[in-house]
């Protein structure tokens, strides 16, 4: 900023008298910058209010409106210390019977202890192991071959059992060959063979080696005998992880529906939606803010933190009183909720089930579950929801999803990309509120060149006043002196 000297002939108060000239101007500059503010505040309600929005929609309500989310079981088991089941959505309730005969294993090697200067460079030619010697390993029906060579290694052979699909490694400190199956059961064993046969035992794979066999898992389920290569069978949605065996004894499974698992399903959705309802309904019917504008500078100073907080909270408050995009939503959601469907010739809402709105219409639409323990005002009606759930669990589930299948269709059509106005999972025209921002930012430096404009030519208008005064008052005292020489001759 330029360093003027005003007002030193005039006497004047220049700088106030050019501010007060340009307030109108700085008046119209503000309009336009509480503008921009308040969009900013109205952008950052939104999207913290788009993230709760997604929320719902992507988890709870996602939940809710696949079938599969009702077909929970509890499966509980009489001995848990040798298997761990768990009973999928068609698995059959009632009690199960399982014994465990075996248990699957991998077949393993240990080799014999080598001389203690072997390493895994050591030459198989210097473990007295002829050259052309063929090494064959098998597994899965392929046979992986190696001849030795005078430059073959311990580490050659590794590799070579490693290519057959195996765990494989010479160990330098006990100085033995480790080599494993990588899946249990007989299918998945393996043998190492030699051209000369005798000639393994000096690489620690002959008499000296310590194997375990390969087996297969054997249970009996249900009176079925069933046998596996792994210890996880599969059987009728029914997943048992075997942990251990005892031949003889029955294992009881018993398998009944989840009605609480189901309950609680549907009552953390309903929670979770009447808070986000709420939340739109205070912010779409807030208080007005009339009367209340963004703070300037000069009046932010004037103010303390709280009182400075207080005001914005007041305008922020009130950022989406009656926006169309919130109230087209609200106005969405809550018809989505209260429709009906179809099962079986009938037709059921959720109030068929005790879920249903306040009489109090002040709650906008929040919903209640007609004997929920937590709810202080309905928790004392009939729980129709519980008992419909023990009676009917199908019905129950094809007419929560179907409902919530409505509101999740209508939350992904308000959430449509629209080109130049909105992006994809977005509840409201972000874009075009964007391209308002830029435009008043451009506004906003439009707005203060100009002026800056209107100032610099004040500031000149009052420093040509102040030269021509200045030439006036020099050419007052040249008079006034001319004046008293000639009286005083």
């Amino acid at each position: 900023m330029p360093v003027r000297m005003t007002g030193m002939i005039s006497g004047l108060d220049t700088d106030y008298l050019i501010q007060t000239m340009i307030e109108a101007q700085r008046m119209k500059n503000k309009r336009v910058e509480d503008k921009s503010t308040l969009l900013t505040w109205k952008q950052d309600r939104w999207k913290e209010l788009n993230t709760k929005l997604y929320k719902l929609y992507t988890e709870d309500l996602n939940k809710m409106r696949l079938q599969g989310s009702y077909l929970t079981k509890l499966t509980t088991s009489s001995n848990e210390s040798l298997v761990n089941a768990n009973a999928k959505s068609n698995a059959a309730t009632g009690t199960h019977t399982l014994q465990i005969n075996s248990l699957a294993s991998a077949q393993s090697l240990t080799g014999g202890n080598l001389d203690s200067t072997t390493t895994a460079s050591t030459k198989l030619t210097d473990l007295s192991i002829s050259e052309g010697t063929i090494i064959t390993v098998s597994h899965k029906g392929e046979n992986k071959t190696l001849e030795v060579t005078a430059d073959t290694t311990i580490a050659d052979f590794v590799d070579v059992a490693k290519s057959a699909g195996l765990n494989a490694n010479f160990d330098d400190t006990y100085k033995r060959l480790y080599i494993s199956s990588k899946d249990s059961g007989t299918a998945n064993g393996f043998e190492i063979t030699a051209s000369n046969g005798l000639e393994l035992e000096n690489l620690g794979l002959g008499s000296k080696v310590d194997i375990v066999n390969a087996t297969n898992s054997e249970i009996v389920y249900n009176g079925v005998t069933y046998t596996g290569s792994s210890n996880i069978f599969n059987i009728n949605g029914m997943e048992m992880t075997l942990k251990g065996e005892k031949p003889g004894e029955t294992i009881y499974l018993n398998v009944e529906s989840n009605t609480k698992g189901v309950y609680d399903m549907v009552k953390k959705f309903v929670t979770s939606y009447n808070d986000i309802l709420k939340e739109m309904n205070e912010l779409y019917y807030a208080p007005s803010s009339r009367g209340y504008d963004p703070l300037s500078d000069d009046e932010k100073e004037q103010m303390t933190e709280k009182e400075i907080d207080k005001w914005e909270d007041k305008i922020k408050d009130s950022i989406l009183r009656n926006d169309s995009s919130l109230g087209s939503l609200l106005s969405s959601m809550k018809t989505s909720m209260m429709t009906s469907v179809e099962v079986d010739g009938v037709r059921y809402s959720l109030s068929s089930f005790g879920i249903q709105t306040s009489a109090n219409y002040k709650e906008n639409g929040l919903l209640h579950i007609f004997g929920d323990e937590d709810d202080a005002e309905y928790g004392m009606r009939t729980d129709k929801l519980l008992a419909a759930l023990g009676e009917d669990p199908d019905k129950v589930m094809e007419v929560l999803s179907k409902i919530s299948q409505n509101l999740y269709s209508t939350m992904a059509d308000k959430m449509k990309a629209i080109p130049n106005v909105r992006s994809a999972f977005t509840f409201y025209n972000d874009k075009t509120m964007s391209k308002q921002q830029t435009d008043y930012a451009k506004k906003i430096a439009q707005l203060e060149a100009k002026l800056l404009e209107t100032e610099d030519k004040y500031y000149k208008q009052f420093a040509a006043m102040e030269t021509a005064m200045a030439r006036l008052q020099s050419q007052s005292n040249a008079l006034a002196g001319m004046l008293g020489v000639s009286n005083q001759k």
